[in-house]
């Protein structure tokens, strides 16, 4: 049975450690598509579209890389395009790669997406920064002129210019892969905490699970014997009414009816509890006076009261619930079997400002046994199933109430809370 509690830990934790990897896989697998399909359509945009003067309205702002067929004749001519460090690296990677296609490239320690255009993809508009003119090539150039104004532009005119070979876009992605791989590794630590957080709920469910499962074990067989023990008596007095020998039948009527009824009442309470679980239990609500029905609820016990020589103190003030008169008698007897059945020399009974107190003088009770009193497959130090405490918790809870019991300095006390005046019930004591 021990397992259970191993198999839940493991299935919760489990589970939610999927989960938690198959969203990241998801997230992983949506951001990079979105960086791809960006890259990609700034590129193109920016490199094959020929319409596209405008380029702004995409997520990336690709830098290129002019290659032209000639460089200058001599080494006194400057170059025609200056090259980074990081251009001169796409620059060599390039070369051999296929045109026209956006492809992913690592170099270096860092991530790209470049796209080569060649000569038979370019357009007539040049990129270089210049313009033609009489068949050279002009540009801008800022020079300090001494005067106030400071400096002014001039156009140099540097000869015809080069055809283009190559021209070369690229978006460098390595500081969004670098988020990507940040948030991976917070995410997975995550997961393993959650996955763990899970994995210990889990195993304190499957515990609990275990322990009713245990519970009810020791219930079924509990009450199993509780069924035996009447059943038995019929049988052996049958048996010896068949025989003749036994020859006083009041007596033996009495004692078979005692058992009877015994059977019977236990068999009502677990039908009772069944209906309760299956939420089939209807209340028909009436205004009760809850001081009539606590003194018709302890008439059918005169008999076991007097013959105890048990001392039934009674404190009834007026008050009024609206509630189903049966279902209320129900679990207020037995409340006042319970009662009955421990205390030593006197019980209790009192109402009024919303509650209803049933105290005993009974032995003292553990912390252990308070606590679980009103479980349902809990079973006492005594073998006792409890079934009429746990019923009657189940019918006052039903009407919107709270039953609660606590110790007192001559033994327990069961308080009856009504919903309408939680105010004035159910302070906690010791």
């Amino acid at each position: 049975m021990r397992k259970l509690r191993w198999n839940i830990a493991l299935l919760v934790g489990g589970s939610v450690l999927l989960l938690l990897l198959i969203i990241l896989g998801g997230y992983n697998l949506i951001m990079r598509r979105w960086i791809a399909t960006n890259a990609n359509s700034s590129l193109q945009a920016s490199l094959l579209s020929e319409s596209a003067d405008d380029d702004s309205s995409f997520f990336y702002s690709p830098e290129m890389i002019t290659v032209f067929a000639e460089q200058p004749d001599t080494e006194n001519d400057p170059p025609l395009q200056f090259y980074t460090p990081k251009m001169r690296s796409v620059l060599e990677w390039s070369e051999g790669q296929a045109a026209g296609t956006t492809l992913k490239a690592d170099i270096g320690g860092s991530s790209y997406y470049v796209l080569i255009a060649d000569e038979d993809m370019l357009g007539t508009d040049d990129t270089s920064g210049g313009e033609y003119e009489n068949g050279g090539y002009v540009s801008m150039v800022t020079v300090d002129t001494g005067k106030d104004n400071g400096k002014a532009e001039i156009s140099v005119h540097t000869g015809p210019l080069p055809e283009i070979s190559r021209l070369i876009g690229y978006v460098d992605i390595t500081g969004e892969l670098e988020v990507i791989r940040t948030i991976n590794l917070v995410f997975l630590l995550a997961a393993v905490v959650i996955g763990m957080l899970g994995s210990t709920m889990g195993y304190f469910i499957g515990r609990k699970l275990e322990q009713n499962q245990l519970a009810q074990k020791q219930f079924f067989e509990n009450t199993s014997h509780e069924l035996k023990t009447p059943l038995t008596s019929i049988y052996g007095y049958a048996e010896g009414i068949e025989k003749g020998i036994i020859t006083n039948y009041p007596r033996t009527g009495r004692i078979i009816a005692n058992q009877t009824e015994k059977m019977s009442r236990l068999v009502e309470e677990i039908l009772c509890m069944a209906k309760l679980e299956s939420g089939t239990v209807r209340l028909e609500r009436e205004s009760v006076s809850m001081p009539e029905l606590l003194q018709n609820c302890l008439m059918p016990f005169e008999g076991t009261v007097l013959s105890r020589g048990l001392d039934v103190s009674l404190d009834l003030k007026p008050m009024t619930v609206s509630a189903d008169p049966d279902k209320l008698e129900h679990a207020v007897t037995n409340l006042l079997t319970n009662a009955l059945k421990y205390a030593k020399t006197k019980i209790t009974v009192s109402s009024g400002d919303g509650k209803v107190c049933i105290a005993n003088d009974c032995e003292a009770i553990s912390d252990d046994t308070l606590s679980h009193l009103f479980e349902r497959f809990y079973t006492g130090r005594a073998g006792n199933t409890g079934i009429g405490l746990s019923l009657a918790k189940e019918l006052i809870e039903l009407h919107g109430w709270r039953l609660s019991a606590y110790r007192t300095d001559a033994g327990i006390c069961f308080e009856i809370c009504c919903a309408n005046q939680k105010a004035s019930c159910g302070k906690r004591r010791k």
